[in-house]
């Protein structure tokens, strides 16, 4: 019996010879996808960091006579394309660190003028109409107000600045809810939960005149989601602010392993149109052009 359901299975199932299997197979990456390198990919895709255009992101120039301020600015990889403009930079955050950090950065730059401080934005230490390019980068989900916060960055920008405002969107972080880390969605981490809506209303009420919205980052809310498995396989703790770890070295192969995936479809045609529909309905984060009167 077995012999004849053998014979009938080698009807429907031609093996191919070894040679031409090996042949059709796609190669393996010789080496691992670097987990910042690829994000960093993704977001050229998605229109950040337009060096030949200078444009932050698409529709947000930076040119050698603003003055760029950035609140909340972390690591400062923002500041430092607009540093690299020529512009005037003026940065701020509440991690004393991290400004100094970026100020020897800036400074090997040919940014005209350099201002850092340290400062959770109410109030600025800057005179009304101050800046002409305002940045404020997943920044408004830390803050319990975020109203006032856009009303003291409406305060020192001149009239006609234009203002980049990004924050997560909520499709992602309402997925991570049931899994992610407590502390991600408590202080020092994000408090704030914004839906397209309420987050183009912020915007408008107050007083900005929004001019483009887009949403992106797909990668990484995979990747941040597999992240709290690891986390809790590992049994990490997890203190103060959670983006530090998410991003730092080492990665458990399962992290790197979704890097290498995505580095490898974003290399093959026609990808694109995916890459964009992810972004479109699953995004890490959305953002917001918008211009004072």
């Amino acid at each position: 019996m077995l012999g004849r359901l053998k014979r009938l299975f080698s009807v429907f199932i031609k093996r191919p010879p070894v040679r031409e299997a090996a042949a059709s197979a796609p190669s393996s990456p010789t080496r691992d996808v670097e987990i910042r390198h690829a994000g960093l990919k993704d977001a050229w895709r998605r229109g950040w960091y337009k060096t030949e255009t200078g444009e932050l992101f698409s529709g947000f120039k930076v040119a050698a006579q603003d003055i760029v301020l950035d609140v909340g600015c972390g690591d400062g990889e923002a500041t430092l394309f607009c540093a690299r403009q020529g512009a005037h930079v003026v940065f701020s955050d509440v991690n004393e660190q991290k400004i100094a950090a970026l100020m020897e950065r800036a400074q090997q730059t040919r940014a005209r003028k350099i201002e850092g401080f340290v400062s959770d934005t109410l109030p600025l230490p800057l005179p009304d109409q101050y800046a002409t390019k305002i940045l404020s980068m997943e920044m408004l989900e830390h803050t319990t107000n975020p109203s006032k916060i856009l009303a003291e960055l409406v305060r020192v920008g001149k009239p006609g600045a234009q203002y980049l405002i990004s924050v997560p969107d909520a499709r992602s972080e309402m997925l991570q809810k049931p899994f992610a880390a407590p502390l991600y969605f408590s202080e020092p981490n994000h408090i704030q939960i914004f839906d397209k809506e309420s987050f183009i209303r912020l915007v408008e009420d107050a007083g900005l005149k929004v001019e483009k919205y887009d949403s992106w980052g797909f990668y990484w809310t995979v990747f941040t989601s597999l992240f709290w498995i690891v986390a809790q396989h590992e049994k990490r703790p997890l203190t103060g602010a959670v983006l530090d770890e998410i991003i730092k070295p080492p990665h458990h192969p399962v992290l790197q392993n979704w890097s290498n995936a995505w580095g490898g479809l974003a290399e093959l045609d026609g990808s694109e149109k995916l890459i964009e529909s992810f972004d479109r309905y699953l995004p890490k984060a959305q953002l917001i052009i918008a211009r004072k009167s």
